[in-house]
């Protein structure tokens, strides 16, 4: 909480400037996590003036107003964010697809997915058209030699020149958690790398189309054999 508040008033260890200043998202992939934030940020003296907006699913988002939450729609926050209304909002990652938040210019991740594209789906927000600003600022928040901290240290390392060389992350790198707790980087370089190496089966199997002379072709299906063609699993 320290470093979050250090982060939002700029007065965290290399941050130069307010983050509340720019506008600014907090990401959680836990519901809870995001809910206690709001309501130790909204007690603070500091931020007592302001209004905090939580953006969550089944009916979980609302506003803190002056120490207070109240629930109130997810198209409501987007339109006050959009004018400028709601400089701190706090979501889930089920604010992380479909929502366009341009206006924020920064980014704090409470915590970690296990998940790269998540995190690329909570940058995705605010790093789009319409960004009024060069430039957004991104924090990812972590215990000092956590596993969180080795993975993210690894992960930095390697996805960097992946990406590069083949143009995409891999979707899911749960095991790779585990064998760095379990202190077997080797083995977790290997997993990265295969898990980017590895094509999605619907591009090998859909990528090339093979030419058929449908013209001249004498093989006609009757309905019910088209029924259980179509009945067939792929």
């Amino acid at each position: 909480m320290e470093a979050l508040i250090g982060y939002l008033r700029g007065t965290h260890l290399g941050v130069s400037r307010s983050w509340l200043d720019l506008d600014c998202i907090l990401f959680s992939q836990y519901c809870d996590t995001v809910r206690w934030i709001g309501d130790e940020l909204a007690r603070r003296a500091e931020f007592s003036g302001m209004e905090i907006g939580l953006y969550a699913g089944s009916n979980r988002s609302g506003v803190w107003r002056e120490g207070r939450f109240q629930r109130c729609g997810r198209e409501v926050l987007k339109a006050r964010v959009r004018a400028g209304e709601l400089k701190l909002l706090l979501g889930t990652d089920a604010a992380s697809e479909g929502l366009n938040l341009q206006r924020l210019g920064t980014l704090i991740n409470i915590d970690l997915p296990w998940n790269p594209t998540r995190l690329e789906q909570r940058k995705g927000r605010i790093q789009r058209i319409g960004q009024a600003r060069s430039e957004i600022w991104i924090a990812n928040l972590r215990y000092r030699d956590s596993v969180e901290d080795r993975v993210h240290q690894v992960l930095a390392d390697r996805l960097e020149s992946i990406h590069q060389l083949f143009g995409q992350i891999p979707d899911t790198l749960e095991d790779v958690w585990v064998k760095i707790a379990l202190d077997e980087e080797q083995e977790a370089h290997q997993l990265i790398d295969r898990a980017a190496a590895t094509r999605n089966p619907f591009d090998t199997k859909y990528s090339k189309v093979e030419d058929a002379d449908w013209e001249s072709c004498s093989l006609v299906l009757d309905p019910q054999a088209v029924k259980e063609q179509l009945s067939r699993g792929w």
